[in-house]
């Protein structure tokens, strides 16, 4: 009971000094924490000494690598990060307002963005929380250095197995967490009567003649390899619904990964296409969704209950779909540390 009565002592200790200590605990280093929390390492550095002296203890060990916590460190931290989500908790039953209600922001590759934000929706509002979902395209690529520029805390991307393991191996990704959530792969769609529907396989070599519609400029694409060398007849369109009317009108093909193709609310639209699996592709067409998020810790209570959401989906999804199963799929939920 030491720590709270310190907490009810102090006129200074305040909220936000804890997010504060919480997070030079998460990135182990009060420069990375003061770069995260944008304000000066000095400041940092003078509240870490001042809530030391508050509380006649300290709460980190320095080292030349950076900091650890102590003992009590640890102690105090834990039950700073217990007062934090209890607040953020005690937030959220406030009077509903529009005013000041915080966004809640979801990263989405653009091939997700389609057929994810009105199941996550309705799933989220069921807690009928304050505040807003915003839902905003990125590239599976950029979703990792979107969440370390802090322009989000959560997102959904396609990774392959290569991009993963760089994921958990580099140093600048502390803290981050990733969880994997279904193994797809591309498949190629066309109008229905396309000649290469009487097809059960396609072979990508098949398809340097076909005119390729696409969601985004291909270049060097995690599957697809150089695309530009492949297709001499490329055209990238601004979303993914308007390459899929140019695939029925303009008789192209395209690819789309499978489950966005048999997700909820598109099984109709896709009946008008033919689908196929592809071989031959320059890389193994074995892709991943995974959550990319910061730790647990770090999100504020909507957040949390969003990625409550998003694992209820994908565990229905995979019971619905048991070839989007990941293998040992509990055992490949990582932090890097």
């Amino acid at each position: 009971m030491l720590f709270i009565y310190h907490y009810r002592r102090s006129e200074d200790m305040k909220l936000e000094r804890f997010r504060y200590l919480l997070e030079v605990e998460r990135l182990r280093s009060i420069s990375a924490a003061a770069r995260s929390l944008h304000v000066r390492q000095t400041t940092l550095s003078a509240t870490v000494k001042s809530a030391e002296e508050e509380l006649g203890y300290p709460i980190f060990q320095r080292s030349p690598g950076g900091v650890a916590p102590t003992p009590l460190g640890s102690r105090f931290l834990a039950l700073a990060k217990e007062i934090d989500q209890r607040y953020e908790e005690l937030v959220s039953l406030k009077q509903r307002t529009a005013e000041g209600a915080p966004i809640i922001r979801l990263l989405l590759a653009p091939s997700l963005a389609v057929c994810l934000p009105i199941p996550l929706t309705r799933r989220f509002q069921m807690f009928d929380l304050r505040g807003s979902l915003f839902f905003q395209e990125c590239f599976s690529r950029q979703v990792a250095a979107s969440l370390a520029d802090n322009a989000s805390n959560l997102g959904l991307a396609y990774l392959t197995e290569p991009y993963i393991t760089r994921f958990l191996t580099d140093p600048a990704k502390r803290g981050s967490r990733l969880r994997r959530l279904l193994s797809d792969q591309l498949c190629l769609i066309m109008p229905a009567g396309h000649p290469l529907s009487q097809q059960d396989i396609v072979d990508i070599d098949q398809l340097a003649d076909q005119r390729l519609a696409s969601a985004k400029s291909l270049s060097n694409d995690a599957v697809l390899g150089n695309v530009q060398e492949k297709f001499s007849k490329m055209t990238a369109f601004s979303d993914i619904d308007i390459m899929k009317e140019a695939v029925l009108e303009q008789d192209m093909v395209a690819f789309l990964p499978r489950f966005t193709i048999l997700a909820e609310g598109n099984e109709a639209d896709m009946s008008r296409f033919a689908i196929r699996p592809v071989r031959g592709t320059a890389r193994p067409n074995q892709l991943t969704l995974c959550l990319l998020q910061r730790e647990d810790r770090a999100l504020g209570y909507q957040e949390r209950v969003l990625v409550s959401c998003i694992l209820d989906y994908f565990q229905q999804v995979r019971t619905d779909h048991p070839e989007f199963c990941c293998p040992d799929l509990d055992a490949l939920e990582a932090t890097v540390s």
